[in-house]
């Protein structure tokens, strides 16, 4: 009966072991190699609401500008978003972006996947074509509503990963790439009157 004990408990602990390597292996996921044919490529990408001392070091940075309240409907509220980019190494075309995760003050948003193709040139900003467009679903939107009322902040935490896919200029090519970008920035609340 001992022994039958032990045969349980090594089991069990050889379940759990394999089930946190599993876990440990789903966490630490890596990206593909390619996503929608472009290759993925890792660049120091710096993101903020303000200008900041961390764009000289990064080979891009983007400025967030402030967001505007566009539309409100029965099934949410839209905000445009502006932004500027400064490419400090290099040149290239930015085709389209995808966001994924993204989140406003922890609460779940929809980000259109921006299809305003625009070129940049090393050393140059310039501003997005057109502001990305975030939806705040009616689900979302009875959730923020209560943290409003509970607790109004005048910026608000915006956090997760968009999908840069363009060509990019090396060595006098150019390459088909797309760069991945963690981000968390405040924006102002676009709720709070001035």
């Amino acid at each position: 009966m001992i022994s039958g004990r032990k045969n349980y408990v090594r089991q069990a602990v050889s379940l759990s072991l394999l089930l946190i390597a599993f876990a440990a292996a789903a966490i630490s996921q890596e990206l593909p190699d390619k996503i929608r044919g472009y290759k993925v490529h890792n660049d120091d990408i710096a993101v903020s609401a303000s200008p900041s001392g961390d764009k000289q070091k990064a080979d891009a940075s983007v400025k967030i500008g402030d967001p505007a309240l566009v539309e409100a409907g029965l099934t949410g509220i839209t905000f445009e978003l502006p932004a500027e980019v400064l490419a400090a190494k290099q040149s290239g075309k930015v085709d389209f972006f995808t966001f994924h995760e993204v989140k406003v003050n922890g609460i779940a948003v929809d980000v259109e996947e921006y299809r305003h193709p625009f070129s940049f040139k090393k050393g140059e900003a310039i501003a997005l074509p057109k502001p990305a467009r975030i939806f705040l679903p009616v689900t979302g939107l009875v959730q923020a509503a209560g943290q409003e009322m509970r607790d109004s902040k005048g910026d608000w935490t915006v956090t997760g990963r968009v999908f840069v896919f363009g060509r990019f200029r090396k060595f006098g090519m150019y390459h088909k790439r797309v760069v991945p970008v963690d981000f968390e920035v405040k924006i102002k609340n676009p709720l709070r009157s001035n």
